[in-house]
């Protein structure tokens, strides 16, 4: 016996809070599953898709010319933010999505809190 008054956390917390818990447990295996299953069927890269794309220097010298480097940035983030939707890269997106869905319940669990008082 530690001789302390003290409750132990678990039995501190609300239900709402044990929900929200619970919910942010189930999106974190739920998105992780999911990001195994689609790494695991997702097809190679293709080669011509890779050779033929934005990053190809005479397709940004003469968007830079007609747009300037403000166009030339913006195709590099759309060619990325739209590689993030294919093949590998949608596993790890859906991740990193799941994890921050995980953590804004295990958040907000943590500060929810109710008016009545815990038995």
């Amino acid at each position: 016996m530690s001789g302390s008054n003290r409750m132990n956390p678990a039995a501190r917390r609300t239900p709402w809070q044990k929900r929200w818990y619970r919910a942010g447990a189930a999106v974190l295996f739920g998105a992780w599953i999911a990001a195994a299953l689609i790494y695991a069927s997702a097809a190679p890269p293709d080669d011509a898709l890779a050779r033929y794309s934005a990053v190809d220097p005479r397709y940004q010298v003469e968007l830079q010319r007609i747009g300037g480097n403000a166009a030339v940035l913006m195709a590099q983030l759309h060619q990325w933010f739209d590689g993030l939707w294919h093949g590998r890269a949608l596993a790890a997106t859906v991740a990193v999505v799941g994890l921050a869905a995980a953590g804004a319940c295990v958040f907000i669990g943590y500060f929810f809190d109710d008016d009545a008082p815990v038995r």
